[in-house]
């Protein structure tokens, strides 16, 4: 009977080595991901900064509907932490709706920001219009798609809360979270730096 416990708890001991080992991965993949993606708009940020000095730079006005896309972006930040609050206390039915509304949130942010550009073009503002229309469709059409990424892993988090992973595995569940929470406030913050740099400089 001993010989029997002893060979579960060394199992166990294993699938808990190689769950920690497969998290450290996903992390350490996930913050490369991120520092890529964080150059990426540095050069776009250095680019405008130089481009602005040129004697063609023109100003668009941009929509007024950028800054509620901004407050529906903050707000799903805040839900998602709300979801992850709720989780830690096992309050699962509370966590799957917050998580599901960030979704939500999230999905009404891009519609937001296809809004704006619909404006823009209905206006006659393209890409080529002038440097700072540029520099907006590719900014802010660059963040989209990561934003769509984003979204992607947020709705893997909330479909293993709703299945009801953190009752049955809630570590595996925590990481899965943390890494839909990572991915989706830094790009709350890379937006934040974008729609400063496009609106004021």
């Amino acid at each position: 009977m001993s010989a029997r416990t002893s060979a579960i708890d060394s199992a166990a001991a294993w699938n808990d080595r190689d769950l920690a080992q497969r998290e450290e991965t996903v992390r350490l993949g996930l913050w490369i991901f991120l520092a890529t993606v964080a150059m990426l708009f540095a050069a776009f940020t250095s680019a405008y900064v130089v481009r602005r000095s040129g004697s063609d730079w023109t100003r668009i006005n941009l929509p007024a509907v950028l800054w509620l896309n901004t407050v529906i972006l903050a707000a799903s930040s805040l839900v998602l932490e709300a979801g992850a609050w709720f989780g830690r206390r096992r309050q699962w039915v509370a966590a799957s709706g917050s998580l599901g509304a960030a979704l939500a949130l999230g999905a009404g942010f891009l519609l937001g920001q296809a809004q704006a550009w619909r404006q823009l073009m209905d206006a006659g503002v393209f890409l080529p219009a002038s440097p700072h229309s540029s520099f907006f469709y590719m900014m802010t059409g660059a963040h989209a798609v990561h934003v769509v990424a984003a979204l992607a892993v947020l709705g893997w988090a909330s479909v293993r809360t709703w299945i009801g992973e953190g009752r049955s595995d809630f570590r595996r569940w925590t990481s899965t979270l943390g890494t839909a929470r990572t991915f989706w406030h830094f790009l709350f913050g890379v937006w934040a730096v974008v729609f400063l740099v496009l609106s004021v400089y």
